[in-house]
């Protein structure tokens, strides 16, 4: 018996065009209605989530931040909360400096960002949303404000070059008070050591005494594995990567075929 569903968003629940179908969300609610209980769990942070924890009426724990954060949609209630240390903030904005890279930082109430291409496309999104469902976003390209007023709960990296990208990866072996993977090609997530979606599912459980075997687990991109590991059904995406895959109970369809509402009605509800 199945009492825990964890879904990452980008990818998984929501499609290309960022959105979630109308098949996925009636599964979710078809499948909360038996009496599991629905988590998101997710790179972004509480602040680029809002538009879809409104439209998916949460009204519980939600995981940002690749684990970092485990807090409410719209309460100040964190079951966990942990930042990265203010000596390798520092020093991962020095050299994503160093090696022109684009950063964001997330913390709990804002993104922080100079102007770049992924900031751009944030507020363009943003522009359309009603006002509860927009982030808060703090625009700056003082470097030295950045690194000294905000301690992130993770920091997104990105570099489109595959060269550079792969550069990016090596010179990260330098910070050692860290965990850092990919989100999506070309980003990647940097959070505190010890913080990812494994182990805030983990958290999750104990606190709901929730057994590991009773967690169902969807997601697509590398920063999914360790919660795809934890579950005891992982399900990874058509659209996954193939490190997901190999780590998945079960490949369901694309996040363009509506795969979640595929696995939720094929497996999930057969078995309850």
């Amino acid at each position: 018996m199945y009492k825990l569903a964890v879904f990452d968003m980008d990818g998984t629940v929501l499609n290309s065009k960022h959105e979630i179908s109308k098949e996925n969300m009636q599964a979710i609610k078809e499948l909360e209605s038996t009496g599991v209980k629905i988590v998101i769990a997710t790179g972004r942070p509480s602040e680029l989530l809002k538009k879809y924890t409104n439209e998916m009426k949460m009204d519980d724990y939600v995981i940002t931040c690749n684990g970092s954060v485990i807090g409410h949609p719209y309460k100040n209630d964190f079951l966990h909360h942990n930042v990265i240390d203010k000596e390798s903030t520092i020093r991962i904005i020095e050299m994503c400096e160093e090696n022109n890279y684009d950063y964001l930082m997330y913390t709990k109430d804002a993104v922080i960002s100079k102007d770049n291409e992924k900031l751009k496309q944030f507020k363009k999104v943003g522009e359309k949303y009603r006002e509860e469902d927009k982030a808060n976003i703090i625009q700056t390209e003082d470097v030295d404000y950045i690194k000294n007023n905000f301690l992130p709960n993770k920091i997104l990296i990105m570099e489109k070059n595959p060269t550079k990208y792969q550069e990016l990866w090596k010179n990260m072996k330098n910070f050692k008070n860290v965990e850092y993977t990919q989100s999506w090609t070309g980003a990647l997530d940097v959070s505190p050591f010890g913080d990812n979606k494994g182990n805030a599912v983990k958290i999750l459980c104990e606190h709901y005494g929730i057994n590991q075997e009773e967690v169902i687990s969807f997601g697509d991109q590398l920063n999914d594995i360790t919660m795809i590991k934890y579950a005891g059904l992982g399900i990874a995406m058509g659209n996954a990567e193939e490190k997901v895959k190999d780590a998945a109970n079960y490949i369901t369809l694309t996040n363009n075929e509506n795969g979640v509402a595929k696995a939720i009605k094929k497996i999930i509800l057969k078995e309850l």
